[in-house]
């Protein structure tokens, strides 16, 4: 395998239906794999060309296309195996949808649209009674009930906070996602993220995401090698283009820097009233330096106010007086913390690496456009450390390559907090 933009090998990619299992190995003209912190399922989607005559049906005895024949109807498994030079990326998704997209007399085109197991049975499962305790706990009770999950298939982490609820006959996903808006982390601000890798099911609080290792590096100088005899190429990223970089207006107008924070409590009939200001609530964790808040100026003016009613023994086994998990202690927060995160969005392509997932650290290093080289290649301000927020693996006949959707909540490489 010359490098990691070129093709990778199909091991095995195959659909299965009853007894009958079909390869599509020499079949495939592209296959696209989905990973995402927004989304609680991986997805993919493929298409392949098919010629009339290539299965047999026993029944009619005659033969006829995949689409047809099989036929393919939805609830098929697809089994696949992609050797690439940096990795394999190997699993069992399923049939969400199937569409001819162009028949000819003797071939047709077909595009399947793919999901996990659980991505599909989660919608046929209501969860009801009670849950008690740390929300990681709960997380994963509900994982390993509802969809036979074992305990070393999740990466979940250990909340700061207790949570008392009951189901409702909601689903699974609902419900963790949900979860992970009002959880807090021990070692950091609130928020959380609930999404699927290749790798398993994850509970990630946004800090741990920020101080974990960096699972690669990247740089961009311009233009790729032409050799394709090395790996020289192989962490050059292929093209960038900056989506998303600060936008005050959008902050301000969402309540991010401050927030009024308004709490009516059921048992005692008072309201309660808290203005949350980042400057005083400076980020924990940051994958760069330090945010400067100064070009921001506090009128005492808000244009976000959040309300909620405190749940004051609705959810909590017996009697109990308590109020269950304060939203006091987490919403201002977390709505600061997921929209700061979000704050510098960059699109990136790169040669194909299947290592990679969502949720992963990369480095990335941008050539710095100065006419004094010798002070620094790179550009010190925009290189640093990104999440993943989204990722493709691409396949296809000619290449194979990963695109990224990144995201950073500051600017600059190092930081005073966390120099990784």
């Amino acid at each position: 395998m010359a490098n990691a933009s070129s093709s990778s090998i199909y091991e095995k990619l195959s659909i299965i239906k009853g007894d009958r299992e079909v390869s599509l190995e020499f079949k495939t003209t592209s296959f696209d794999y989905y990973e995402s912190l927004l989304s609680p399922n991986v997805t993919a989607t493929m298409i392949f060309v098919d010629t009339a005559g290539a299965l047999k049906n026993e029944k009619e005895n005659r033969s006829g296309t995949i689409y047809n024949t099989l036929p393919i109807t939805g609830g098929e498994e697809i089994q696949f195996i992609i050797n690439s030079k940096l990795g394999v990326i190997k699993d069992n998704l399923f049939v969400n949808t199937a569409l001819n997209l162009n028949q000819e007399s003797q071939r047709e085109s077909v595009a399947l649209s793919l999901v996990s197991k659980e991505g599909l049975s989660n919608h046929n499962i209501a969860v009801s009674g009670d849950y008690n305790g740390n929300i990681k706990n709960s997380v994963e009770k509900i994982l390993t009930s509802k969809f036979g999950l074992l305990k070393n298939q999740l990466d979940l982490d250990k909340t700061g906070n207790s949570y008392s609820f009951k189901g409702l006959n909601e689903t699974p996903f609902d419900i963790i996602l949900d979860l992970a808006s009002k959880s807090t982390f021990a070692q950091g601000n609130p928020g959380f993220f609930f999404y699927e890798t290749k790798d398993g099911f994850k509970f990630k609080s946004i800090d741990s995401l920020i101080i974990q290792e960096p699972k690669a590096y990247y740089k961009y100088y311009g233009v790729m090698k032409s050799s394709v005899k090395d790996d020289q190429n192989d962490n050059k990223i292929i093209s960038f283009s900056i989506n998303k970089n600060q936008n005050l207006v959008n902050a301000l107008k969402s309540g991010v820097y401050e927030s009024r924070n308004i709490f009516f409590n059921p048992l005692t009939f008072e309201f309660s009233e808290s203005i949350y200001k980042i400057k005083n609530n400076e980020l924990k964790k940051s994958l760069g330096k330090t945010i400067d808040y100064s070009p921001i100026e506090s009128n005492n003016s808000y244009s976000r106010t959040h309300h909620r009613i405190l749940d004051v023994g609705f959810s909590s086994p017996g009697i109990d007086t308590g109020i269950n998990n304060d939203p006091r202690d987490y919403l201002p927060q977390s709505a600061m913390r997921y929209n700061i995160l979000m704050s510098q969005v960059l699109n990136m392509l790169v040669p194909c690496n299947p290592n990679l997932v969502a949720g992963d650290a990369i480095v990335c290093e941008f050539e710095s456009l100065s006419d004094q080289k010798e002070l620094g290649s790179f550009d010190l301000n925009q290189s640093g450390k990104y999440i993943i927020l989204n990722l493709c693996h691409h396949f296809d006949p000619q290449r194979s390559f990963t695109s990224l959707t990144l995201v950073r909540d500051s600017f600059g490489i190092y930081t005073n907090k966390n120099k990784k």
